[in-house]
């Protein structure tokens, strides 16, 4: 049923409301969606509950946000933002507002007595603005939610004056704001990044270039995260863990890493208050240089369900905060074990799971390496990835391409296979940081041995090169979205999708992780320009052929697409050069005597 602004589905033969992954259906859904629905009640007429993975329904609720993203830009453009940065702030806080009473309302402490979001609608405009204003009063005052005072002050300068008294957006664009804005909930278990899809939306490209040293796409944060976490299929309260990004930007591989683990324990049936409890307070940390993306990291993780506690402001190569670089030593009565002077001693504080994507380039601080002197970042940051990981540790770091080919870091790529297992390279699509960098990157999964075993990795390495994202490999980066008659990505070997019976399909890198192996084959495939392409995709590595190589190379197209040189005779290049003399003559007609011989 709808007005054509507000949608209900309901199953018609027992007119109960359909809810998705436990929301409400509020608005028209995709073609998958509708398939996916069919195919649910053909095996349960009854069911009201439709459940999917957080693949699918990561896409879908982004595709409806993206729709609800473009009636904002439409209200956007009678206000004058001094920037793509506030218009983001603005949206984002804005959005946290609504997030806000979800939140109090899951969590079981919502105070009727207290104004929130829905208690600020009201058909007078003038009405909605001052309600706002007063909501957000109250937040900053009395809740946790006041450490997002930043981008809640963005909303209530804009709203209601700055120091000066200007106001920037009217009592009427504050009415239509508040609408859409209320229109796209509920955005409690989306399940994907909030930050990012509004930045996308929004941020010019020298402001993307400017975001380029640590925003990364979703699709990417999403499956590399969901590749390092796969052995994390249930809640163990014995055997809690913990995930960092030392690099984290404004949070992308947190909260998708968070929205994997829920995923996976709603699975297994150990989804608890426990086991939200240890991914809300225990689990993840994150850590930034800059002060205002540790915020929007924290309002990041606070949409997508928590886990924003350990966000920290600072430098993972040269620490200052023990909050998430110590943990105090426990004695065999695992209580801490205290100095002479009664305080807890402390060490190094050691991680199970470290994804990031590090700023590269040259950097003021040496690499923390015994094998080379240098100050490349990007060395840098997977010294210290190494360094953060337990013993058995995995990781996952994208690094550009010189770490793995540069000869002069071959001493370097040496101590890696001494201290880790490599265990798997993906070599990702030219553009796949278009436009911010066109470097080519790679991500580089790894798990940490003992110090005490130092001779050099024994297992093979899986490589694979990823040709198609889903996007165009171009600067602009525009959705290819084409599709086989099964409803598959033709162009895209990251996304999972929803086939043509309704029924949910892994992505390909997904399905062919750790075990793909074509080197004796190749594979077909049809590139973004129609055009059949067969090439080799990826396959183990044999490490002695590693090794055999002058300077350890670890390049997947190393060995998967090696580049042949095309050797010719001299009679063949003297007839080269005589076609090309003739062909600048005939450029130079009627001047051939200027020419030298």
């Amino acid at each position: 049923m709808t007005n054509c602004k507000t949608t209900y589905f309901y199953n018609a033969k027992n007119l109960k409301q359909l809810t998705l992954n436990g929301n409400p259906i509020r608005e028209f859904q995709t073609i998958d969606i509708y398939r996916l629905i069919k195919n649910k009640l053909c095996k349960n007429p009854n069911t009201t509950e439709i459940t999917t993975n957080v693949d699918s329904i990561s896409t879908i609720s982004e595709a409806i946000f993206n729709k609800k993203l473009w009636e904002l830009a439409g209200v956007y453009r009678s206000i004058n933002f001094k920037d793509n940065v506030q218009k983001i702030d603005f949206t984002v806080g804005f959005v946290a507002l609504e997030y806000f009473e979800e939140k109090e309302v899951i969590d079981g402490h919502k105070d009727a007595s207290k104004v929130y979001w829905s208690d600020c609608n009201d058909k007078i405009a003038e009405k909605v603005k001052n309600n706002l204003s007063g909501y957000i009063a109250r937040l900053e005052e009395e809740t946790s939610f006041k450490e997002f005072k930043n981008v809640m002050e963005v909303v209530q300068m804009a709203i209601s004056g700055d120091s000066k008294g200007k106001v920037l957006v009217d009592v009427e664009s504050v009415k239509q704001i508040y609408d859409i804005i209320d229109s796209m909930k509920p955005l409690h278990g989306t399940g994907f990044d909030l930050f990012g899809a509004v930045y996308e939306m929004f941020a010019s490209s020298k402001e993307k270039k400017d975001f380029g040293e640590y925003f990364t796409r979703r699709h990417y944060t999403h499956i590399f995260s969901k590749l390092l976490l796969e052995d994390e299929t249930y809640y163990d309260a014995d055997s809690e863990f913990s995930i960092i990004d030392p690099a984290c930007g404004t949070g992308g591989f947190l909260t998708e890493s968070f929205k994997i683990l829920v995923n996976n324990y709603e699975k297994s049936g150990t989804l608890n208050k426990a086991s939200r409890d240890f991914l809300s307070k225990r689990c993840f940390f994150g850590v930034d240089v800059r002060d205002e993306n540790i915020s929007r990291t924290r309002l990041n993780m606070f949409l997508v369900g928590d886990g924003h506690t350990h966000m920290y402001s600072d430098n993972s190569l040269k620490p200052s905060r023990i909050e998430w670089n110590k943990t105090p030593v426990l004695g065999s009565n695992n209580k801490p074990i205290l100095d002479t002077d009664g305080n807890p001693k402390l060490e190094e504080k050691k991680y199970k799971y470290v994804i990031t994507n590090p700023p590269y380039g040259s950097g003021t601080l040496q690499a923390n390496t015994s094998s080379i002197t240098t100050n490349r970042t990007e060395i840098a940051f997977i010294c210290e990835v190494v360094n953060l990981l337990k013993n058995g540790g995995k990781a996952c770091i994208v690094t550009p391409d010189g770490v793995l080919e540069n000869p002069s870091f071959k001493k370097f790529r040496n101590e890696i296979l001494e201290k880790c297992d490599i265990y798997a390279i993906i070599s990702l699509p030219k553009f796949a940081f278009a436009p911010y960098t066109k470097e080519k990157t790679y991500a580089l999964f790894l798990k940490k041995r003992s110090e005490k075993i130092t001779q050099k990795q024994t297992k093979p390495i899986w490589m694979y090169i990823i040709d198609n994202d889903g996007l165009a490999n171009s600067d602009k980066r525009f959705p290819t979205k084409l599709r086989n008659n099964r409803n598959g990505w033709m162009h895209d070997e990251i996304s999972g999708w929803v086939n043509t019976d309704g029924e949910e399909q892994s992505g390909l890198l997904e399905t062919r992780w750790l075990s793909f192996d074509d080197t004796k084959t190749g594979t077909c495939w049809i590139d973004e320009k129609g055009f059949k392409r067969k090439s080799i995709k990826g396959g183990n590595i044999d490490i002695s052929t590693i090794l055999s190589d002058k300077y350890y190379t670890l390049l997947p197209e190393y060995y998967l697409r090696p580049q042949e040189p095309n050797y010719i005779s001299e009679t063949q290049l003297m007839e080269s050069l005589s076609n090309i003399e003739k062909e600048i003559k005939q450029l130079f007609k009627g001047e051939e005597n200027e020419i030298p011989n």
